[in-house]
């Protein structure tokens, strides 16, 4: 393979493994952030501190799962 089929693979295989497991990242990051806040409230949570919990869980979620697909390919390459 040339360099430039080569740079456009591992470009696209980790954009590809970010948005596979960015939602079950997000998902789980957004369970643990509601548990918590519930736990620290000592109250369930209403609709609109889950959703602001759920706004949060995505922005961590994208930027550690863009993160680590790129190095995870890193290795390969």
């Amino acid at each position: 393979m040339d360099e430039t089929s080569l740079q456009l693979w591992y470009w696209g295989s980790s954009l590809a493994l970010a948005f596979l497991l960015f939602f079950p990242v997000e998902k789980m990051l957004w369970v643990m952030r509601v548990r918590s806040a519930e736990r620290r409230l000592k109250r369930v949570t209403t609709p609109e501190e889950r959703d602001e919990e759920r706004r949060k869980a995505r922005s961590i979620a994208g930027i550690i799962v863009i993160s680590f697909s790129f190095l995870f390919n890193f290795t390969f390459y």
